[in-house]
């Protein structure tokens, strides 16, 4: 049974997602993250170290912070594709 860092590096795989690393600050993680389905990275911000969060927490996190991150890129590329068809038409 794998025990500590290594849990919530499994628990991202089962969805799809790769940890890369974990950078490490007096009062808080960041994780950089990998998903496998379109190998974008992402470098996500967790409030706390990840050792004081449970992995079904810790997980959650991540995903929605993924989500967001795609949502937001998914919009900024529909704006851009907005602004070249306006200059085409000018």
């Amino acid at each position: 049974m794998p025990k500590g860092a290594l849990l919530y590096k499994l628990a991202l795989q089962r969805h799809g997602l790769e940890q890369l690393d974990v950078y490490r600050y007096p009062d808080r993680d960041e994780v950089r993250i990998r998903a496998r389905d379109t190998g974008e990275v992402y470098v996500i911000a967790l409030p706390r170290h990840r050792e004081l969060m449970s992995v079904e927490e810790y997980v959650e996190h991540v995903k929605k912070a993924v989500a967001k991150a795609r949502e937001t890129r998914a919009r900024g590329a529909k704006a851009k594709e907005g602004k070249a068809k306006e200059k085409k038409t000018s």
